[in-house]
């Protein structure tokens, strides 16, 4: 009898580490769950246009251009792309070739955009325009 007492001791110990493994484990595992669900969604999308090719008398500009809207807009951008294309397609025609060379010409031409969309379209949908390549050329 005397040997039955540490085997019923050691299976006791082996069973309680192994609920206490499976234990830790669910806890591990809610905790890097529960992190998951915490992290950050981005809250903007973007859809991209071009690339466009403008030319006056004075300069020509060759742009790709990037809109971000809120993700509950995204809808909103897919339905009315061809009237955002038209839109930015003629201010960028009407940019001030001046203003454009200097050192703030981007984020002139990128502010520009997004008022005259977000007027032709009568919204403010539109947050931000980026421009992702862009080439101004004189003639």
């Amino acid at each position: 009898m005397a040997t039955a007492k540490p085997r019923q001791t050691d299976t006791s110990v082996i069973i309680l580490a192994s609920v206490l493994a499976v234990v830790l484990v669910g806890i591990v595992a809610g905790w890097l769950y529960i992190s998951y669900l915490a992290r950050p969604v981005a809250s903007s999308s973007f859809a991209s246009f071009g690339p466009v090719v403008v030319r006056s008398s004075e300069f020509s500009i060759k742009a790709t251009i990037a809109v971000q809207t809120r993700n509950e807009d995204a809808s909103w951008v897919k339905n009315h792309k061809k009237e955002l294309d038209f839109a930015l397609q003629a201010a960028l025609g009407n940019v001030d070739a001046h203003r454009v060379r200097t050192p703030e010409g981007v984020t002139y031409v990128q502010e520009m955009l997004r008022d005259a969309a977000n007027k032709a379209l009568n919204t403010t949908n539109i947050q931000e325009v980026l421009l992702t390549d862009f080439i101004v050329q004189g003639q």
